[in-house]
């Protein structure tokens, strides 16, 4: 994993720290394992699309649903958001593309 998506990938972790209450994380503990792995797809391949500042604006993103919904996005919103990303500066995502499935 390159440095970059693992900065990225910890500023999600502390925003889900702070944001959950131990109790809350417990619970939330059997979704995060295959969320974060989803969140680790979905910049990763942002950037390999349209770049790193597309990749921070993802990121971004999730952490901001964490912070305001209390709630973990789903790879698929995480998938649209990153399509949407993309697009939005002028970069095409094959519907062949984990981002475009």
């Amino acid at each position: 994993m390159s440095q970059f998506r693992k900065e990225l990938l910890e500023e999600i972790d502390q925003v889900t720290r702070d944001t959950f209450d131990l109790a809350s994380r417990r619970a939330a503990k059997h979704k995060e394992g295959s969320r974060r792995r989803a969140y680790e797809k979905g910049i990763r391949e942002v950037r390999q699309v349209a770049g790193n500042d597309a990749a921070r604006e993802l990121a971004a993103w999730i952490c901001e649903r964490i912070r305001t919904e209390r709630q973990l996005p789903s790879a698929r919103q995480v998938r649209k958001q990153g399509a949407r990303i993309c697009r939005d500066r002028g970069h095409e995502v094959s519907t062949g593309s984990w981002l475009g499935a």
